[in-house]
């Protein structure tokens, strides 16, 4: 994506946490397993001592929230906000929600797969 700078966040309150729980909640009724273990940093110089758990329906919801707050401002807005969504999807990508998916990403292969 263009590497672009915000002149409005406004549209960030289109969502509510509210929101984010029940599709948090809708995503997790459909999974058949939805607690995941994985290595939180894989590149702490010590192993953690434990692993920790992950939630796939956390995860997607997180996805979720972060692409579609961006989608109902250019349904809302239209070209007004078109510069501030890509920021946004942009900054919440690299800071936010790419260990989301990465980790979504890996549960659902294992899922997928038949792991035990």
């Amino acid at each position: 994506m263009p590497r672009t700078e915000p002149s409005t966040m406004e549209f960030l309150d289109l969502i509510t946490s509210q929101d984010c729980e029940e599709t948090r909640r809708r995503i997790s009724g459909r999974l058949s397993r939805d607690y995941y273990w994985q290595a939180f940093e894989p590149f702490e110089p010590e192993p953690p001592e434990k692993p920790v758990a992950g939630s796939l329906s956390d995860d997607l919801a997180d996805i979720w929230r972060e692409l579609k707050v961006g989608l109902l401002a250019i349904d809302n807005h239209a070209d007004d906000v078109t510069v501030d969504v890509v920021w946004h999807w942009q900054s919440s990508f690299e800071y936010h929600w790419a260990r989301h998916a990465a980790s979504a990403i890996s549960a659902l292969n294992a899922l997928c797969l038949g792991s035990p």
